[in-house]
C-alpha cells in the first residue's frame, strides 16, 4: 500500500470515529458538510481526479466511492441511533401517571350540534316523549308515498333527492318524517315522539344550504282532543326551551305541506342586541323558524290507522336553530374543523 493510500485510510478511520462519537444531528450535519459538501474533503479528492492518469483514476476513484458510501451509511445509522436515544429519553422523562388528576386548562368538549341535540332530547325525555331515529337509507314509500307526497312532486326528482345507484325506489332520506311513519305503523296511536337525525338533499354547500343536515321533527297523535291550539302551545314550549327564554311570541302563517292539513309556517318575534339576534316577545320583527300543521288524514291511512285520529307535527332544521342561537350567518362555520372556530361557537352558545 502506498503512503498516499495509508494516509487516506487513516483519515477515513478518523472520519468514521468522529461520526460514531457524534451526539447530535446538528453535529453530524457539520461532519457531512465537511466531507461531502461542495468544499468537503471527499468532494475535493473527486475534483483532483481530473489531474490523474486513467489508471490512477480507476484505482483512486473506486476508493473514493467506497469511502463516500461508507460515510453516508455511517451518518445515516448514527442519525437513527440518536433519534432512538431521544425517544427513549423522552419516554423515561415524560412518564404520565394516569391516576393523577388532570392539570390541563384545555379540555375537549362536545360539538355544538351534539350539545343542541342532547338539550332537545333531555327536554322531551323529561316530558315523556319518545326520542327516536331510523334508517338514513329509505324507500319511496316511507319517504314520499306514506307522507302523501304525489308522484309528480318536484321533491321526488333527482335534482332534489339522492337516489341509490341501481335502485329506482331507494334513496337517502330527505327528512326524518319517515321515522314518524315507521313508529305509527309499529306502535299505533296514541303516540308522542320526536325524531332527530341526519337528512340529505341534493343542494350545494353554501351559507344557508348543505347536502347533509340535521332535522328535529315532532309528532303528537291521539284519538281525540288535539287541535291547532295544542300545536301552538307545544311550539312555544320548544322554542322557549331551546333559546332559554320564557318570553316567546309566535305566529302561524298558512302554508302548504302534502302531509298536513292545514299546514303552517312558524314565526317568532325577535330583536337584535349588540349585533346578535335575541328571541323575545317584545321583538319588533318576525323570524321564520320551521314548518308545522295538523296531520293529513291520508297519512293515517298509509300507517294503517283506522277510526278517528287527530294529531299535529312540526319540524325544524337543527343547523338553522344553532346558527340563530349562536348568531352566526354561515352554517358552514358549524362544520368547521378549526378548533379555534369550534371553541368560539361553544363560548357564545
Amino acid at each position: 500500500m502506498s503512503d498516499a493510500s495509508r494516509e487516506f485510510e487513516c483519515s477515513l478511520n478518523q472520519w468514521m470515529e468522529s461520526i460514531s462519537s457524534a451526539t447530535s444531528i446538528g453535529e453530524l450535519e457539520k461532519i457531512r458538510a465537511g466531507l461531502l459538501g461542495k468544499s468537503g474533503a471527499i468532494t475535493s479528492e473527486f475534483r483532483a481526479l481530473a489531474k490523474l492518469s486513467i489508471e490512477e483514476k480507476k484505482i483512486i476513484g473506486e476508493r473514493l466511492n467506497i469511502a463516500k458510501n461508507a460515510i453516508e451509511e455511517a451518518i445515516s445509522e448514527q442519525i437513527k441511533k440518536i433519534k432512538r436515544s431521544i425517544i427513549e429519553e423522552r419516554l423515561r422523562s415524560e412518564v404520565v401517571d394516569i391516576t393523577l388528576p388532570s392539570v390541563s386548562d384545555s379540555f375537549g368538549s362536545l360539538h355544538i350540534l351534539t350539545q343542541a341535540m342532547r338539550r332537545i332530547r333531555d327536554h322531551y325525555h323529561a316530558r315523556g316523549f319518545l326520542v327516536l331515529d331510523g334508517p338514513e337509507i329509505e324507500t319511496d314509500f316511507f319517504n314520499f308515498d306514506a307522507l302523501n307526497i304525489p308522484k309528480h312532486h318536484p321533491a321526488r326528482q333527482s335534482h332534489d333527492t339522492f337516489y341509490i345507484d341501481g335502485f329506482d325506489d331507494v334513496l337517502l332520506r330527505t327528512h326524518t318524517s319517515c321515522v314518524q311513519i315507521r313508529t305509527m305503523q309499529k306502535t299505533g296511536i296514541p303516540v308522542r315522539m320526536i325524531s332527530i337525525g341526519k337528512t340529505y338533499r341534493n343542494d350545494k354547500l353554501d351559507s344557508t344550504h348543505s347536502p347533509m343536515f340535521h332535522q328535529i321533527e315532532g309528532l303528537v297523535v291521539d284519538r281525540e282532543g288535539l287541535t291547532i291550539g295544542h300545536l301552538k302551545s307545544e311550539l312555544k314550549k320548544f322554542i322557549s326551551a331551546f333559546f332559554e327564554t320564557e318570553d316567546v311570541a309566535i305566529r302561524l302563517r298558512p302554508s302548504y305541506f302534502p302531509f298536513t292539513e292545514p299546514g303552517v309556517e312558524i314565526d317568532c318575534r325577535y330583536k337584535k342586541e349588540g349585533g346578535r339576534l335575541r328571541i323575545t316577545g317584545d321583538g319588533t320583527d318576525w323570524l321564520e323558524l320551521g314548518g308545522a300543521g295538523m296531520v293529513h288524514p291520508n297519512v293515517f291511512k298509509h300507517c294503517g290507522i283506522e277510526g278517528p285520529a287527530y294529531g299535529f307535527a312540526f319540524g325544524f332544521g337543527l343547523e338553522r336553530l344553532v346558527a340563530l342561537r349562536t348568531g352566526i350567518s354561515d352554517i358552514r362555520n358549524i362544520y368547521e374543523t378549526d378548533v379555534r372556530t369550534l371553541r368560539y361557537l361553544n363560548n357564545i352558545r
